[in-house]
């Protein structure tokens, strides 16, 4: 099961002035950021919102680096919320009775665009409410619901709750086999257990693969599908399939991870079990797969 918790403000760090200019200390007093900028608030979901002496803001991670830099937006929400932020595009070249345009979108914690920037207004974020934030383009209304557009999971601030092998993972929950897919709407890889679902992050096939139930930046509690050597870390990459030739035949994704230690990986046809770009071999070899092939919206309407 994956669920949405509000990504609680960091204790670990504590915000100082000192010469009219904010930084951050350890609870232990150590300077860990310098002061240097004209306003700092506390982290949330691992960011916290700057803005520097030209007015410019932007987000940093607690090394101090840019992960939204200084001056993309012309204004952020001092936090996020849930993993999500409201900000603020202009657009000083388009202008309407003398003013700047203005519009308002909201991003997450990697910078992805979750609302487009077409708003004139909107509500404050709340938790209680991200199902339905209200948005003004002029004077008509639009609610928003978060729940629905956020559909990828960001893998960055990672906390590791617990680890498993498959075949304890499997045992665990109950099921026989673990099935690797592609979310048809993002194209981010994913597994199913059962009726659940959750997350894979490895570029090749995994040698040693496991289960590790992680907390990441937003709050957000899953299971994800990795190998064994990147447990710990607090960031994994995204996977993407962005078409249907974006996996070769030799390294197609196998869905079965039932038998996982006997299966043949290098032989994507090598059993029944074998899939290639999430078609069966039956499909593939009867040329289903290819009428369907670059309608990606057709194929998994057909399944």
């Amino acid at each position: 099961m994956v669920w949405l918790q509000k990504g609680s403000m960091d204790k670990e760090y504590i915000i100082f002035q000192e010469n009219g200019l904010f930084g951050a200390k350890s609870q232990a007093g150590e300077v860990v950021i310098p002061p240097q900028y004209m306003e700092m608030y506390s982290f949330n979901c691992g960011l916290a919102m700057v803005r520097d002496t030209k007015y410019r803001y932007g987000y940093i991670n607690k090394n101090n680096e840019f992960v939204i830099p200084l001056g993309k937006y012309s204004w952020c929400d001092p936090r996020f919320i849930c993993g999500f932020a409201r900000v603020i595009k202009s657009n000083p070249e388009n202008r309407k009775d003398n003013l700047v345009d203005r519009k308002w979108g909201i991003i997450d914690t990697q910078d992805n665009v979750i609302v487009p920037f077409k708003y004139d207004n909107m509500w404050t974020l709340n938790e209680k409410y991200l199902f339905s934030i209200k948005a003004f383009i002029g004077d008509k209304e639009e609610l928003i619901n978060l729940y629905k557009l956020a559909t990828n999971v960001i893998l960055d601030g990672l906390t590791y709750i617990c680890t498993y092998s498959v075949e304890a993972f499997k045992q665990m929950v109950n099921c026989e086999r673990l099935s690797v897919k592609v979310m048809p709407n993002t194209g981010q890889l994913y597994f199913t257990y059962g009726a659940n679902i959750g997350y894979a992050s490895f570029k090749t096939i995994p040698k040693d693969p496991v289960v590790a139930i992680v907390v990441n930046s937003c709050g957000k509690i899953f299971p994800i599908l990795i190998e064994k050597s990147d447990i710990g870390k607090t960031t994994l990459p995204i996977i993407w399939k962005t078409s249907e030739k974006s996996i070769s035949r030799k390294y197609s994704h196998r869905t079965s991870f039932g038998d996982y230690e006997e299966e043949n990986w290098s032989d994507p046809y090598g059993d029944e079990q074998a899939y290639y770009g999430g078609w069966s071999r039956e499909d593939v070899e009867s040329g289903l797969a290819d009428a369907y092939e670059g309608d990606s919206d057709a194929r998994w309407n057909n399944d």
